[in-house]
């Protein structure tokens, strides 16, 4: 509404954008220690059961009713399939053979990809040529960061590129998820965000169990640690924060994160993980931040 990009911020706004930044930005170095000795699968299902656990009580507290309706369950299994299960997969996976500072980077991209699938899915949302031009400075942005030698040596060594890739492939169901949630009818905050997570981790049992049963031995408490702290922090808590910014000062101040977290991640990578941090990756992350900068441009 109009209200909401007319009025100034308040200091509580400011606040919660950097704290879901730092929890988002967060969320990536947690996510190398976490599949250092668990599987991908494994680590987005705990995380989610955990994320669900932390944000049951405030559904309760609320006395949040849980939805009835077939509809609406659809609406939180597309919810919970493109906004956690897939792209958190993906992301953990990719994460395993690229740095974690990394696919902040590439993550970073995602609002770039939901300006052109708003353009298909949303009424009324157009591609203006200020938008286009952005989109194209984030993807020469996206090129210098993956590398030209990237390109030119897949054949040579596929991993870090199939890394990169992944990560990409998590950014678009990011993106996926951020029109879905604008479709999306109404629903009560926490029974939300506590029924989308709990899904992701209950779709996601049964196929980690298949492709490997929990090998509890093998796992080091570091990335248990990880694991839970993914759940309470970044994805439980950190959700409650995401939507409360949006109701009290609109999508696009949220959108702000998107130049927050990619830098706080690169550093967290570099301070804690001794990630090394490579200038054509700087350089990419400029123009990329530079291309979403465009894209948002206001008339």
């Amino acid at each position: 509404g109009r209200s909401v990009s007319s009025r100034q911020h308040s200091r509580a706004d400011y606040r919660d954008l950097v704290l879901l930044a730092v929890l988002w930005s967060g969320a990536f170095a947690l996510t190398d220690l976490a599949v250092e000795t668990m599987t991908p699968a494994w680590s987005v299902s705990i995380r989610m059961l955990v994320s669900a656990a932390v944000l049951a009580p405030f559904m309760i507290i609320n006395r949040e009713p849980i939805p009835c309706t077939r509809k609406m369950w659809g609406w939180l299994t597309a919810l919970a399939l493109c906004g956690a299960l897939i792209p958190f997969f993906l992301l953990s996976w990719g994460i395993t053979l690229i740095a974690s500072g990394l696919s902040a980077i590439l993550v970073g991209v995602m609002p770039l990809i939901t300006l052109v699938l708003a353009r298909f899915f949303v009424p009324g949302e157009t591609l203006t040529a200020t938008r286009i031009a952005g989109f194209v400075v984030g993807l020469v942005g996206l090129v210098i960061v993956v590398g030209p030698d990237a390109l030119e040596g897949a054949s040579t060594d596929g991993t870090p590129l199939l890394g990169e890739m992944l990560v990409l492939a998590a950014a678009f169901f990011f993106a996926m998820n951020a029109i879905i949630a604008r479709r999306a009818p109404p629903a009560p905050l926490y029974s939300k965000a506590c029924l989308t997570t709990g899904l992701a981790g209950v779709i996601m049992l049964p196929l980690a169990w298949a492709e490997a049963p929990l090998n509890v031995n093998a796992i080091t408490l570091q990335s248990w640690i990880a694991v839970v702290v993914l759940g309470a922090l970044p994805v439980g808590y950190a959700t409650i924060v995401y939507f409360r910014v949006i109701e009290s000062a609109g999508p696009s101040f949220m959108a702000m994160t998107n130049y927050l977290v990619p830098v706080l991640a690169l550093g967290i990578g570099a301070i804690f993980l001794g990630e090394t941090i490579t200038l054509h990756a700087m350089i990419g992350l400029a123009v990329i931040l530079g291309g979403i900068g465009l894209a948002e441009l206001r008339r």
